[in-house]
Formats: structure tokens, C-alpha cells, sequence
């Protein structure tokens, strides 16, 4: 019984250790050259977890939104405050100077142009750096293009016609594709939905 021990024990660690490097082989390795204010992006997007719960398209004054609710696209405008840039401000005045850039459906509401995705597009167009939509899991060269504190936007839900908007996370899945910080109808959440989304990726934009 001891012998049987004294081999098994040997075995039982060399399979760990075989594991653990199998693990390791495994995983992609995507550099990170976000810059520190899209670090700090996804660090304000983060703090929301928790704290905003619910998924909210009420009506509401710009002051008035409560802080334990939301929707998608509040999520991008409350991470970005604490950084300086404040989206609302910046959107409504490139509204007002170029009104025929946006979309004039629905109406235009300075209470609700920055919590719409189809908005958000427009000035992401504009205003930010545009990048590949496509993603290819475990391809390095392709996956350096996805970085920490982009914003991904994703066409209209077949079931909802809502369409979605996303910060990309600097945490990664095993085959290399960043997860998301998004609020999806049961509050803010960080998951790997980037690739699973039901819908098409339609943007891919960096503001820093």
C-alpha cells in the first residue's frame, strides 16, 4: 500500500503540472495598449456593476434618471463623466450644428439623444477613432484591433428592434476575445457576449 502511494503521489503531481501548462498553452496573449483614460473608462463602467440593477427606458429629465437603473447606453455616458467628457453636452451640440446628420426618427429630445444608440453611432462616426468589426478568436494581429475602453455598437434585436451599445472590457476569455460591460435588461453586467450577441456588430469606435 505505501509503494502504491509513494508512486501514485509522483504521478498525481506530474498530471497537475501537465494541466497547468496545457492551461497556459491555451490561452491567447493579446497585448494591452489601451491608454490610461480608457482604463479609467472601463474602471467608472465597472463601478456601475451592482449598483445599477435594473434595465430602465422610462422617460426621464437628464437629472432625474435614477442611479440604480438604466439603459445600454447609459452606461457609456456615466463612465465617461468622470473622465471629463460629457457626452450628452458634446452630442447636443454637434446635433444643433449638424442636425441633418442624425436620424429624425423618433424626434429629437435633448432629454433622450444621448441615451439612443442610433445617435450615439452618428457622433461615434464622427468623432472617434473607427475600427474593424471583425473578430477573429485566437488571432492575435486581429484581436490587438479590440483594446480596453473601445465602444462597440450592434444592430436592431429582430424580437425588441432595439439596437445595443457596449464597452469593451480589458479582461479576455481564453481564446483571446475582450468581454463587455454592458446593461442588457438586468443591469449593468461584464460578460463574454461580445462574440454570442444576437445581433450584428455594427460599429467599433475609440474615443482615447
Amino acid at each position: 500500500m505505501k509503494y502504491t502511494i509513494k508512486i501514485l503521489i509522483p504521478l498525481l503531481v506530474l498530471s497537475l503540472f501537465l494541466a497547468c501548462l496545457s492551461l497556459q498553452d491555451s490561452a491567447v496573449n493579446v497585448t494591452d495598449t489601451s491608454s490610461q483614460t480608457a482604463k479609467d473608462f472601463v474602471k467608472n463602467a465597472r463601478t456601475q456593476i451592482g449598483k445599477v440593477t435594473k434595465y430602465d427606458t422610462s422617460y426621464y429629465s437628464y437629472n432625474e434618471i435614477p442611479e440604480e437603473s438604466g439603459t445600454c447606453a447609459d452606461v457609456i455616458w456615466r463612465a465617461l463623466l468622470p473622465v471629463g467628457y460629457d457626452l450628452r453636452e458634446k452630442l447636443e451640440k454637434d446635433i444643433k450644428e449638424n442636425p441633418q446628420d442624425y436620424p429624425k426618427n423618433p424626434e429629437m429630445d435633448p432629454n433622450v439623444n444621448f441615451r439612443r444608440v442610433k445617435m450615439l453611432r452618428v457622433y461615434l462616426q464622427k468623432f472617434s477613432q473607427n475600427l474593424t468589426t471583425e473578430i477573429i478568436p485566437k488571432n492575435v494581429e486581429n484581436l490587438m484591433n479590440w483594446q480596453a475602453g473601445d465602444i462597440v455598437t450592434f444592430d436592431e434585436l429582430e424580437t425588441s428592434h432595439l439596437e445595443h451599445i457596449a464597452i469593451i472590457s480589458d479582461k479576455r476569455n481564453s481564446e483571446g476575445v475582450p468581454l463587455i460591460i454592458h446593461n442588457f435588461g438586468q443591469g449593468t453586467q461584464e460578460n463574454d457576449y461580445l462574440l454570442k450577441w444576437p445581433s450584428k456588430i455594427n460599429g467599433h469606435f475609440r474615443l482615447f
